[in-house]
């Protein structure tokens, strides 16, 4: 009986701390999108407590998934077996690890600061380097990674 009910604390909580992928409106996804077309990667956002998510599919001819968290604790912690190279992501410098798994497919993530306390934790999957860096290409050009952040309204 005890330990159903710890689980069932557990799931409420969990369920409480952050909505479901959702697609976004078409006015929440143009000022995330910024100049980028919504035919090269399929987006979703799921909102946390203190933190927004989106996860994206690339569409051909590219082919891959990123998650972008945009968060105060990013969850990364890099692997040791993962090989670092730097890069940018936007306007930020980032070092990227990068790790090819058994079946081939390439997983490579990094942490930037984005501003103040916000970090973002991104990452990518792909079966080709080439569509790892054509995804980054893209979410380069977010305004996200190529603006500074609107100042908050004091009204």
């Amino acid at each position: 009986m005890r330990k159903s009910s710890i689980v069932l604390v557990l799931a409420l909580l969990l369920s409480t701390h952050a909505e479901g992928a959702k697609p976004m409106s078409p006015k929440e996804l143009a000022q995330f999108l910024g100049p980028v077309s919504p035919k090269v990667i399929e987006w979703t956002k799921t909102i946390g407590s203190d933190f927004d998510a989106y996860s994206g599919r690339a569409m051909p001819p590219l082919s891959g998934a990123v998650n972008i968290h945009i968060g105060g604790w990013p969850h990364f912690k890099p692997n040791a077996a993962s090989t670092t190279v730097t890069g940018r992501l936007g306007m930020f410098p980032v070092t990227w690890h990068r790790k090819v798994a058994p079946n081939g497919t390439i997983s490579q993530e990094g942490v930037l600061k984005l501003y103040d306390l916000w970090k973002v934790d991104i990452w990518l999957e792909a079966k080709r380097q080439t569509d790892i860096e054509g995804i980054i290409a893209i979410v380069s050009k977010l305004p996200t990674f190529t603006k500074k952040p609107m100042p908050i309204s004091s009204q």
